[in-house]
């Protein structure tokens, strides 16, 4: 009820007309994703702090940088995002999304934990340029992998990067979802419909077939268990994935630097088999170690950018 009343607070800036952001945001106004409860506290302390920290062992210098950044969430989803982000010290965020229902959570929940440095704005990607707003900090996550043209998605963003800025990227990958594009091809192939009662028939039918080793991999995966995460996991109206040498070309297409992955139980793991590589930076290296672990970055790469320094 509270939702419903807050939608009406929320700002929206151009009428979305893409056709796959309508199907998009069509999808999370029906089922906000995710829907929780609680997040977890940090101690609030500047960003460069927070970089350095999930970039390590690489280290950068970054010239200019405010002490009062300027943060885009371009894509909050129900606000779960958000929550990790007004972490950073003196931060002024803006929160976007395509769908109402999710902002209006993310609203609620931000509300009840009482931040106060979140702006929220129902928006398209496609319309950010006419923002007329430049970021020092841009987190996609999650977010470009449903558009139609992601690389149109991350042009727009970039071009509201200041230049010391940097930005983080969430990107699924095709080997670790191996197991995701086949469960999709099982849809297709029963004709399983993406409403409450399809999504319930279908997870009915992977029950009964448990020992298939496909399967086994999707029960797993705690998005299985719900209709909203169920829907986002394996009925998404729109999904591309990527392997890392196209992450590779895509840096390379659009002069940017590879400052690392965040993920530090990974990074480890990676150093033990690549300990040349101080930096934890090397792609074509990171290639071969996701051909020995496939499932390594079964959630998304996620991995912070910045335009080349000159």
């Amino acid at each position: 009820i509270k939702e419903k009343k807050l939608i009406n607070s929320i700002k929206s800036l151009n009428k979305i007309t893409d056709k796959v952001s309508l199907q998009v945001k069509d999808q999370y106004e029906k089922n906000p994703y995710p829907r929780w409860r609680y997040t977890y506290g940090q101690l609030t302390s500047p960003f460069l702090s927070k970089l350095k920290n999930q970039i390590w062992p690489n280290k950068i210098k970054i010239k200019n940088q405010s002490g009062n950044p300027k943060i885009l969430v371009a894509g909050c989803g129900t606000g779960q995002h958000v929550c990790i982000v007004k972490d950073y010290l003196n931060s002024n965020i803006l929160a976007i999304d395509l769908s109402l229902s999710s902002l209006a959570y993310a609203k609620r929940k931000t509300d009840e934990l009482g931040f106060g440095n979140i702006e929220y704005l129902n928006i398209d990607i496609l319309e950010l340029n006419k923002l007329k707003k430049n970021f020092d900090v841009i987190e996609c996550v999650g977010v470009l992998h449903h558009m139609k043209e992601p690389m149109k998605g991350l042009k727009i963003l970039l071009n509201l990067l200041e230049p010391h800025g940097v930005i983080k990227l969430g990107l699924y990958s095709e080997k670790a979802r191996q197991h995701v594009v086949k469960v999709r091809e099982f849809i297709k192939k029963n004709k399983f419909k993406n409403t409450i009662n399809g999504i319930r028939d279908c997870r009915h039918s992977i029950f009964i077939k448990k020992e298939d080793k496909v399967f086994k991999k999707i029960l797993n995966r705690s998005n299985f268990y719900t209709t909203s995460s169920a829907r986002d996991l394996m009925f998404h109206v729109q999904e591309h994935r990527f392997n890392l040498s196209q992450i590779s070309q895509m840096i390379s297409d659009f002069d940017l630097e590879f400052l690392g992955f965040s993920n530090e139980k990974i990074k480890n793991k990676y150093s033990k088999k690549f300990p040349e590589d101080k930096k934890n930076i090397l792609l074509e290296n990171w290639d071969q170690f996701e051909m020995l672990e496939p499932e390594t970055f079964i959630g998304m790469y996620n991995f912070w950018l910045r335009k080349k320094v000159r």
